[in-house]
Formats: C-alpha cells, sequence, structure tokens
C-alpha cells in the first residue's frame, strides 16, 4: 500500500514539473525595431520679384507715366519726344521711345553713354526737350547680366561730367539705380521751371527699390 502511495505521489509530481518546465519554454515575440527617418532641412530661398517692366522703353514709360499721373496741372506734365535723334524714324513726337542706334557714337552723343560701355548695353531708351535736350533729357538703360552695374553708371556720370555743352548746360544730373540691373539717368535745368528735382524726385515712388546712386550739381 505504501509503494502504491509512492508511486502516484511520484508520478504527480513528476506532471507538475512537466507543466512548469512547459510554461517557462513558451517563446516570446519582440516589438520589431522602428527606424526614425532622418531629419531634412529645407533651404529658404528668397521669392523672385517679378518687376513691371522687361525694357528700357517698358521702364521709362512707367516712370513717363506715372510722373505725369502725379501733376496736378497740365503745365507741369512731361511734353518729350524720344529716341534717337541720328535715326529719325524711330523717334517720337508723344513720350519715350526705344533707342535704336545707327552706330555707338550715337550712345554717347545723345544719352552721355561712353562706347566702351555699349557692348554691355542690352537696351536702352529716352525722351528729352524736343526744343533744347539740355533743358530735359532722360534715358533709361537695360544691362545685361553680370555688368557690373556701379562701375557703369561711375563711367556714365564722369563722361557727362567732361563733356563741352552747346546751347547752354544743364544745371543737374541724377542717375537713380533699378532693380534689374537698369539705370535711369536724367539732365537739366531745376530753376526756373525746370523739372529735374520733381520728375527724378518721383522715380523712387514710381518703380520699388530704386536708389539715387549720382546727384551732381553742375554749379559745384
Amino acid at each position: 500500500m505504501k509503494k502504491i502511495i509512492a508511486l502516484t505521489l511520484a508520478l504527480v509530481m513528476l506532471t507538475m514539473s512537466f507543466v512548469a518546465c512547459t510554461g517557462n519554454g513558451e517563446e516570446t515575440t519582440e516589438a520589431p525595431e522602428t527606424t526614425v527617418a532622418p531629419e531634412t532641412t529645407v533651404e529658404e530661398t528668397e521669392p523672385v520679384v517679378e518687376l513691371p517692366y522687361k525694357s528700357a522703353i517698358e521702364l521709362l514709360t512707367i516712370i513717363y507715366n506715372g510722373y505725369n499721373a502725379g501733376q496736378a496741372t497740365d503745365e507741369t506734365k512731361l511734353y518729350v519726344a524720344g529716341g534717337n535723334i541720328n535715326n529719325f524714324e524711330t523717334t517720337s513726337m508723344e513720350g519715350p521711345a526705344a533707342f535704336v542706334a545707327l552706330a555707338d557714337e550715337d550712345y554717347d552723343q545723345n544719352l552721355g553713354i561712353p562706347t566702351a560701355q555699349v557692348a554691355s548695353i542690352e537696351s536702352a531708351a529716352s525722351m528729352f526737350n524736343m526744343m533744347n535736350t539740355n533743358v530735359f533729357n532722360s534715358f533709361a538703360v537695360q544691362f545685361k547680366a553680370g555688368t557690373d552695374v556701379d562701375a557703369a553708371i561711375e563711367a556714365i556720370k564722369a563722361n557727362i561730367l567732361a563733356r563741352q555743352w552747346i546751347c547752354g548746360a544743364p544745371e543737374k544730373l541724377v542717375i537713380v539705380k533699378m532693380p534689374g540691373d537698369c539705370i535711369v539717368a536724367v539732365w537739366g535745368a531745376v530753376q526756373f521751371g525746370g523739372i529735374v528735382d520733381p520728375y527724378a524726385a518721383s522715380i523712387p515712388s514710381i518703380i520699388e527699390g530704386a536708389t539715387v546712386a549720382v546727384e551732381h550739381s553742375f554749379a559745384q
């Protein structure tokens, strides 16, 4: 009887040990590794500013119209011709016109631009007093991309100041640096109804980003 009880206890203990071993040997599944994508940096780029003009004549026409629109009376408005006086077929008697040169010397004679600068010009336009260009003469130049505009301004200034004037010398020269590799220059009278000062002063209010680069009085 004792042997039967002992054998029964032994079987019970063996069964329990198998159950315990089975429980300890259960497989566990590990959570899958997650990969973190590397942070990407977005380079900030300056917004492209769309200019309201694509050529010198478009620029000068905007200034011409803007100036006249700001005048309270017809007496103070611009009444000018435009273009190249050496190339009459391309001139206009009613406002600014594109400057179409027949030779490089036309730029110097009409606009005061030295011939050494002509190769860097993409387009040009002008307007002037029909009776006497020394009373009022304004031009716009669009330079080719990559041109040193500041150096070109200095060369034009030096060339204009060195001129020998006929029919009276102008009283003032102003050169305005414009966005888009462009400049606008004006010379002429400031006294007795001269409009160089109000005209030059109006340009920065008409074209955003315009800055005066040269303001020279011939009386200095």
